[in-house]
This record gives C-alpha cells, structure tokens and sequence, in this order.
C-alpha cells in the first residue's frame, strides 16, 4: 500500500504561521523506535516537509483543510537506513 496521498489545500501552519500543506496520518499502530511499544491511537502532523505533531490522536490538532489519511491496519514506522553495506 502506497502512504503518499494528495494533500488538500495549504493551510497556515499552526506551528510557523506560514501556508503549507497539512497531512495528518492516524495508522492503527505507531512504533517510534523509543522503546518496544508499538503505540495505538496515535497520529503524526505533517506539515510541509516537516513533521510537527506526534502523539495520542486526541492530543494532534486537525487543521481546517488538512488531508487526513487513515491506515487502518497498518503500523507506522520511521524510515530505516542500512549503513553497513560494504
């Protein structure tokens, strides 16, 4: 399954003010490689290139105009590197 979705209109950034898009992402699971809990209930604010908001969904606000995509059934994970290979 792809994760990338067209994102609705920009919306001011509730974190800088400027205009950019806004994807809010709400998998079934989250493991944010802090521990071995993988986390559910949680989503992730996307905004532009940066991520702003992680946390219990209830906690991550939802922006008028946000693209909101839900993974039902899936875990979120951040991106793994490999940098071993010789």
């Amino acid at each position: 399954a792809s994760l990338t979705a067209p994102v609705g209109g920009t919306e001011p950034s509730p974190t800088t003010g400027k205009s950019v898009p806004v994807l809010v992402i709400r998998p079934e699971r989250l493991f944010d490689g802090s521990g071995t809990e993988l986390h559910r209930g949680w989503a992730v604010r996307i905004e532009g290139e940066r991520i702003a908001a992680v946390g219990a969904a209830a906690t991550v606000s939802v922006p008028p105009g946000a693209t909101v995509l839900d993974l039902p059934g899936a875990t979120l994970l951040p991106g793994l590197i490999e940098g071993h290979s010789h």
